[in-house]
């Protein structure tokens, strides 16, 4: 289970999992007091981690040489619909086949198939 705390402080949210620890809040310019990710960024953040970690397990199970992954996440919203763009580089020597099999993998992370499946949330106030 994750936790997250908020006291007065506009809007500064303590983010726990029991081990670790997190502070989420909103910009200055929208009233935060910008002390860390602000929530739809801690979800591309969750996403980019998610799908480099994932392409580094392939590329590693693989052999292929590639010293480095960096993954960018842009959120947009297209006709109310949000749409995750990402943008991966992988340093190292890669086939265009290889490329096209690791944009299939990055789909294939555990929060990318979060994002893209139906789901539901059940809030229950206590």
């Amino acid at each position: 289970m994750v936790k997250a705390t908020i006291n007065k402080e506009h809007y500064a949210c303590s983010v726990t999992n029991g081990t670790h620890e997190i502070v989420v809040d909103e910009p200055f310019n929208l009233g935060g007091t910008d002390k860390g990710f602000a929530p739809t960024g801690l979800l591309m953040a969750s996403l980019a981690s998610c799908v480099a970690i994932t392409l580094r397990m392939y590329i590693d199970r693989k052999g292929w040489a590639v010293d480095k992954i960096e993954v960018g996440i842009n959120m947009l919203i297209e006709n109310a619909e949000t749409l995750f763009v990402e943008e991966i580089t992988c340093t190292g020597n890669l086939s265009v086949e290889q490329k096209a099999r690791l944009e299939d993998i990055a789909s294939k992370c555990p929060v990318s198939k979060i994002l893209t499946a139906g789901h539901e949330i059940r809030s229950k106030v206590l």
